[in-house]
């Protein structure tokens, strides 16, 4: 069976196939652009391109899914679509003569931001209350989007809150320890799986938590000991999560995992992918990832040990309680042209099309498909048909989807794995802590980043393996600051105290 990185909303749905017409659902600003023919008949298609990136399979223009959306919101597309690793030069090579489409799908570049601030698109803000679904949006994800403290993007939603470690339940009950609860527990858990041979086979060879070399878990852990999101806000003034004390004690939780080989000891030469083979060979105890992988990592593990079971924890009771970090809580947001859409007549028409993209039977299409054919329904839940349909038919259009799709959709029938992951996403999303420098602008940042990035990333790698201390880790900091962090923080305070005006 096809596993997915979607979940399922609450509400029952119909069939896809046949539909026709409009939505109820649609703005009360609707307008009738290109309306009408000679004799005074029906409105015809509103003529809509969007540019989007595309993964896999490109999508075509003409197929029966462009035919549903089409019949549904009385429009013609033209799907622009780009491989995503030609995206951003599309990008500039559009807005560099002018020849923008209705629409193009951005992730938050610096060109894109930079283009928004040029006036390149409409703000859309002051409309949404006019638009049902758009504005059922939470408004954090909008905030999360902002450019100068406006909203521009039509996002596609995704959970807030969606990290989470998993790790070998079968392990845990077979060593008889409970579920983690608090971040003590977590040690004891990792500590257990890496030294008392939870895999049976009389050798020492599991590891209690797997690491990569970008420190991927590094963001939990911090969390936990309460460290603020990427930044902090003290009397208005923003200062760099890696500079507080809760950050160091993190690091030196760290460090002690590695010094009692809790931790593979390789980790800062273990790429991505060779941190996934170590889980996928059985060795591994926990790792961190994000809830929807959870049953990936499950069938994973079975492959070496058909007996294996997952578990997933995400809130740990640390020294100054619960949290975890908020993402962005989007994957892209539609951004509208004003070299394409002229008028504001225009803008509500494409806001309608939008809107009506969130309608249950859009997100049925996007979430599901096309009844009978990449689903079924069982008592009233959407179940996918083996074999690899969807990934044929629907895939292709995903990045078309807008809004929360799972919560717009029939409920499905879902794995247990999967079932705890919606509940832990909504959990999570209580106690997440948003990064208050999200959307804020720093020049300095955006031309010296990446260096000053890479005098954080290695003195962390220095310090959790011993070759520094927290004099070291103190110097690396103001390393930071002098070679452009402190104008970092100034920039992003200034900026900060803007946003708040």
């Amino acid at each position: 069976m096809r596993i997915r990185n979607w979940f399922i909303g609450a509400i029952a749905g119909l069939s896809l196939l046949g539909m026709v017409g409009c939505s109820n659902n649609g703005s009360t600003q609707d307008v009738n652009q290109n309306q009408g023919n000679e004799t005074g008949g029906a409105e015809k298609p509103y003529k809509i391109s969007l540019m989007f990136n595309y993964d896999i399979a490109p999508p075509e223009n003409n197929s029966e899914v462009v035919k549903i959306i089409e019949n549904y919101t009385n429009t013609k597309l033209d799907l622009q679509a780009v491989p995503d690793s030609t995206r951003a030069e599309k990008f500039n090579v559009m807005v560099a003569s002018g020849d923008l489409p209705t629409a193009i799908k951005s992730f938050y570049s610096t060109a894109e931001v930079n283009a928004i601030k040029d006036g390149l698109f409409w703000e859309i803000g002051p409309y949404l209350d006019d638009y049902p679904n758009l504005s059922s949006i939470n408004d954090l994800v909008y905030d999360n989007l902002k450019v100068d403290g406006k909203v521009y993007g039509i996002p596609s939603v995704r959970d807030l809150a969606r990290n989470t470690f998993v790790y070998r339940k079968d392990w845990l009950e077979k060593l008889g320890l409970p579920e983690p609860k608090t971040l003590d527990d977590f040690y004891t858990m990792v500590h257990a799986f890496a030294t008392e041979d939870p895999d049976g086979n009389g050798k020492d060879d599991t590891y209690g938590l797997i690491e990569n070399d970008g420190l991927f878990n590094m963001d939990m852990i911090t969390a936990y000991f309460g460290a603020p999101n990427q930044w902090g806000v003290e009397d208005g003034k923003l200062f760099p999560s890696f500079t507080t004390d809760a950050y160091l004690e993190a690091l030196q939780f760290y460090r002690k995992l590695y010094d009692e080989k809790l931790i593979n000891q390789d980790f800062a030469i273990t790429s991505r992918d060779l941190w996934f083979n170590i889980w996928k060979s059985g060795k591994a105890g926990a790792m961190r990832q994000i809830t929807a992988n959870g049953l990936v990592r499950q069938q994973e593990a079975q492959k070496i040990d058909p007996e294996a079971e997952v578990g997933m924890v995400s809130l740990l009771e640390g020294p100054r309680g619960k949290m975890i970090y908020s993402e962005r809580g989007s994957n892209g947001f539609f951004l509208i042209s004003k070299k394409a859409v002229k008028t504001e007549e225009e803008l509500k028409r494409v806001l309608t099309f939008f809107n009506q993209l969130m309608d249950k039977d859009m997100s049925d299409l996007f979430n599901w498909g096309i009844k009978d054919k990449t689903y079924t329904l069982e008592n009233g839940k959407a179940k996918y048909l083996e074999g690899d349909a969807f990934s044929k038919l629907i895939q292709p259009y995903g990045q078309l989807a807008v809004g929360d799709i799972v919560k717009n959709s029939t409920p499905g029938v879902l794995d247990p794995l999967h079932e705890q992951a919606v509940e832990m996403n909504a959990e999570n999303e209580k106690a997440a802590v948003a990064d208050p420098a999200l959307t804020l602008d720093s020049p300095t940042s955006n031309e010296k980043k990446a260096q000053l990035d890479k005098i954080i990333a290695d003195a962390r790698i220095k310090f959790i393996m011993g070759d520094i201390d927290e004099a070291g880790w103190a110097k690396a900091i103001e390393d930071w600051k002098k070679n452009g962090g402190q104008d970092i923080i100034e920039e992003l305070t200034a900026a900060y105290e803007q946003s708040q005006s």
